[in-house]
């Protein structure tokens, strides 16, 4: 089946629930499901590994004979050819399909694009009458309950937790990414109440996705110029904090905002960093960065989301 994913047209020999379909077309990348008998060998050299604020293992990365090997602990490999046209899903023993399909779409992939040439942020957005906004930030910063308070008042979502970014004609594009977004239970109650359809993300989490297929009035395809990008601070950086503040960022700083929010596959492939520090230079000089600051109380999103609408007040339509 084919399917339109991040500005890419996929190819799956699995069902990817929730994800545009596409129309017959040249076939951007495949993804195929490998059954194995024994465990994947491991590697000798990993040139990168995450790991959990606990310490556990996470991701782990390698190159090894016609491509990478993207390693999720316990859970699932992923092999990706160099070209990024092929992806090899391995995965562990009784692991459940949603964990699989969410390792792949929002981690495997955004990293594949990186590889093809393409960039793209751990970021969420939406879409408001000056174009497209995103909220970057690190996990668990509220990116996600941001963007799901402005969906909640009409804003269409384009992307939670990656935003492929293009540019065209001197301006910089956001390219949707699929219909979704990810909250945990409380922000889904608050934002949302008990009358949407949610289902699991993974059988590690209690995050649920927020399911809005089928809701044209809730998600867009098109891309669009992306406008301004919001960096929240976690949330120990603004404890004690009982205001809520939109400050500029400066070039560097902006910048620096955007490198700890761009996925890279190789840390090692000097001229995809070069590529990717090229780009983000260019967007830099295009959008305004800016950081955004709030007391962690459900309670003051709406002020939350007046004060970025009126933020956007200096843009011209």
């Amino acid at each position: 089946m084919l399917y339109q994913l991040y500005g890419l047209v996929i190819a799956s020999n699995d069902m990817l629930p929730g994800v545009p379909s596409a129309a017959e077309t040249e076939v951007d990348a495949w993804i195929r499901s490998v059954s194995l008998t024994k465990p994947f060998p491991s590697p000798s050299n990993w040139f990168m590994k995450w790991y959990l604020p606990k310490g556990e293992p996470w991701l782990s990365l390698a190159k090894i004979d016609g491509g990478y090997l993207l390693r999720f602990n316990e859970l699932v490999d992923f092999f990706v050819k160099n070209d990024g046209k092929e992806i090899f899903c391995m995965p562990g023993h009784g692991i459940p399909s949603d964990t699989i399909q969410h390792l792949l779409l929002d981690q495997v992939i955004p990293l594949v694009i990186n590889l093809k040439g393409g960039e793209a942020l751990h970021v969420s957005a939406v879409l408001t009458a000056k174009g497209a906004v995103a909220f970057a930030g690190p996990t668990g910063s509220g990116k996600s309950t941001v963007a799901g308070s402005l969906l909640n008042m009409g804003y269409p979502l384009l992307s939670d937790d990656c935003l492929v970014l293009t540019e065209k004609d001197e301006k910089i594009y956001a390219i949707p990414a699929y219909p979704g977004l990810r909250l945990w239970g409380d922000a889904l109650k608050c934002l949302f109440g008990n009358d949407v359809v949610y289902e699991s993300v993974a059988h590690y989490t209690t995050k649920q996705r927020l399911c809005i297929e089928g809701k044209s009035e809730a998600y867009r395809t098109e891309p669009q110029p992306l406008r301004r990008l919001y960096f929240i601070p976690d949330s120990i950086e603004t404890e004690g904090k009982t205001q809520i503040m939109i400050e500029h960022l400066s070039p560097r700083e902006s910048f620096m905002a955007l490198v700890r929010c761009a996925f890279r596959l190789d840390i090692t492939d000097h001229d995809m960093l070069k590529r990717q520090f090229h780009f983000l230079e260019r967007v830099v000089s295009t959008i305004s960065v800016r950081r955004l600051i709030f007391p962690r109380n459900f309670n003051l999103l709406p002020a939350v989301r007046e004060a970025i609408i009126n933020d956007l007040n200096d843009l011209d339509n």
